[in-house]
């Protein structure tokens, strides 16, 4: 198994969604500005539990460096910047 872990941390529910937010801004800026539910979701999916811990973790253990770095940029950024809607 990979070494990647998720980063111990404790979001509140408000952290955790923005946290989310910049995990799905990566993906979509990652392909090329498109977005593609399914494939977040199955590569996300739990695919077999960490020898450690004995939670489950994705299939595809790439999606933990995603969200470990969402979690990096909500610490550093905060929210997003608002956007004035027309």
């Amino acid at each position: 198994m990979d070494e990647v872990r998720f980063a111990q941390t404790d979001l509140t529910a408000e952290d955790a969604f923005w946290v989310m937010w910049y995990f799905l801004e990566e993906h979509y800026s990652l392909s090329n500005n498109t977005f593609d539910v399914s494939d977040i979701l199955s590569a996300s999916e739990p695919g077999f539990l960490d020898e450690l811990t004995g939670r489950p973790v994705p299939t595809d253990s790439g999606m933990i460096s995603f969200w470990n770095e969402a979690v990096e940029k909500y610490r550093q950024q905060g929210p997003p910047p608002m956007k004035i809607l027309r």
